[in-house]
């Protein structure tokens, strides 16, 4: 079973994305992720979260396509 909450290195591994993009999707509450309350270099993220994101894109990468295929 894989863990819901992912420490920064291994959110980075998951997800394929770099350190300050995941931060900064964070930030912007696009992910589901913050500091550690006791250790603000420490990040965690949630893995669901990093699902969702992923999916979105790949859901608006194909309306793209469609697009520019003259919607067929």
């Amino acid at each position: 079973m894989e863990p819901r909450w992912l420490n920064i290195k291994n959110a980075i591994c998951y997800s394929g994305m770099g350190r300050d993009r995941l931060k900064k999707l964070a930030v912007a509450g696009e992910i589901k992720g913050f500091q550690d309350i006791e250790d603000h270099d420490k990040w965690i993220f949630d893995r669901l979260s990093l699902d969702q994101y992923r999916e979105n894109q790949a859901g608006n990468i194909e309306l793209k396509a469609i697009a520019l295929m003259g919607g067929k």
